[in-house]
């Protein structure tokens, strides 16, 4: 059995017997909602094709397909550490700097 797609599972069953109608599936009446939502997950996908293109379904079929990995909006961790260090001081410098602050801090 495969598994439902969220976007199904969200919806209520008036709605989904609305869709059901909507993309004229057949004998849909007495299901349960469980049962409705894998009935439409599998004309969905069967029918992709011909229904991707339906605005109604654009939820379905946007998050059917598989992830895509995004680009980075410019920000890296190297770009974080540089920004965070004080110029002319080198890492292991700037963290003892750091570690004595609060021991300062911490005894008085």
């Amino acid at each position: 059995m495969s598994t439902v797609a969220y976007w199904l599972q969200k919806q209520r069953k008036p709605d989904l017997q609305n869709l059901a109608a909507h993309i004229g599936m057949k004998n849909y009446d007495g299901l349960l909602k469980n049962d409705l939502e894998v009935a439409l997950d599998d004309f969905l996908r069967a029918n992709q094709t011909s229904l991707q293109d339906d605005p109604q379904l654009s939820g379905f079929y946007k998050r059917l397909g598989s992830p895509v990995k995004r680009e980075s909006g410019g920000v890296t961790t190297t770009s974080l550490v540089e920004a965070v260090k004080k110029p002319g001081l080198s890492g292991t410098r700037q963290r003892r700097q750091t570690l004595k602050a609060r021991e300062e801090l911490e005894s008085s």
